[in-house]
């Protein structure tokens, strides 16, 4: 009887844990989709201003996502940072969410776990982006 709990215990102790990092992962692709999402705005923004102010959307969700992951994101994706101040300027084109989507894919071939699930995220959202 005693060792039927045990293994109740263990079974329950395992699949909890497995649960949480699926939970985690899931968190961070959402988290990656909310930033590519900023990112598509931008690019579609009808003036400087509105550009400007999804852009620094855009860092928040990339700040959120690097407390998140343990990993800054504008470490390793090439040319990021400008990038989102060009779109920032309101003159954004397909040329540079395009730009962003490779860069995220090279980064992407390199990690693991919640970096991992963050970049597929933002993979998600930038491909939804017009």
């Amino acid at each position: 009887m005693k060792a039927r709990y045990l293994a109740l215990v263990a079974v329950i102790g395992v699949s909890a844990f497995a649960l949480a990092g699926c939970s985690t992962q899931a968190r961070a692709e959402r988290k990656g989709k909310e930033a590519g999402q900023q990112i598509c705005k931008a690019k579609d923004a009808n003036n400087a201003n509105e550009a400007d102010r999804h852009v620094r959307r855009a860092n928040d969700k990339l700040d959120d996502l690097a407390r998140f992951t343990g990993r800054d994101v504008r470490d390793d994706v090439r040319d990021l940072d400008r990038n989102l101040r060009q779109m920032s300027r309101g003159n954004a084109t397909s040329q540079d969410v395009n730009a962003i989507v490779r860069s995220v894919e090279d980064a992407r071939k390199s990690t693991t776990g919640n970096t991992l699930a963050a970049y597929d995220g933002m993979l998600e959202a930038l491909a939804n982006c017009d």
